[in-house]
């Protein structure tokens, strides 16, 4: 049909007329999150489509790695023996994981019920395989929606070594956490600030990105 291409970002063209059905968008920053969409163009330009769904990419650097052990998809989410929706106000959630000498955490990624919603992100010392001090502490909250998130923590400073858990402690805002019916032991959840760390029954959907 004779159709070229226009290509957004964050809601400002930066590319037009463009023939392929690819394009590389270059000058970006590592760790900075980025919306783009496309749309397309016919007769020289004249007449444009309206703009196509907006997807969000954050470019990083080769020595940046996620680190998680559900496989992406939400059988479940994080309820108690009754189906009420957990965490609940005050309550804990830790998943572990192993970095190399002295990681940045980059960013903290999760899997949520619903959208809107706020939490502490926590990050604790290993304790013989389980959840021990909390060392860092940070509020997430904003246009949370239901389904990935991700909260950018590298300002912060935080860095980890070795064993390390990180994690939750809700509000009563928190919407429940995505849950892969696989369990690979390294999920767990307290009752309160004194409460016993339990396995939670699957791997909770919380992800860090680290930087080597």
């Amino acid at each position: 049909a004779g159709a070229t291409y226009n290509v957004y970002q964050d809601g400002i063209i930066v590319q037009s007329s463009v023939g392929d059905n690819t394009s590389t968008v270059s000058g970006l920053l590592n760790n900075q999150t980025y919306s783009f969409s496309v749309s397309a163009s016919y007769n020289d330009g004249a007449d444009e489509s309206i703009q196509s769904n907006v997807i969000e990419l954050t470019p990083q650097a080769q020595t940046v790695h996620e680190e998680y052990y559900d496989d992406g998809t939400a059988e479940g989410y994080y309820v108690d023996e009754e189906g009420n929706a957990l965490p609940g106000s005050g309550n804990f959630t830790a998943v572990g994981f192993s970095g190399a000498s002295s990681e940045d955490v980059v960013r903290f990624k999760w899997f949520q019920d619903g959208e809107g919603g706020a939490f502490y992100v926590k990050v604790y010392e290993d304790d013989g395989g389980m959840p021990g001090a909390e060392v860092q502490s940070q509020v997430v909250a904003g246009s949370l929606v239901s389904g990935w998130n991700d909260k950018d923590l590298l300002s912060n400073g935080w860095t980890v070594s070795g064993d390390f858990w990180i994690g939750t402690k809700s509000f009563s805002s928190t919407q429940p956490f995505g849950l892969d019916d696989s369990g690979s032991g390294n999920s767990y959840a307290r009752v309160g600030a004194t409460g016993e760390w339990t396995e939670t029954p699957g791997n909770l959907m919380i992800r860090v990105f680290l930087d080597c």
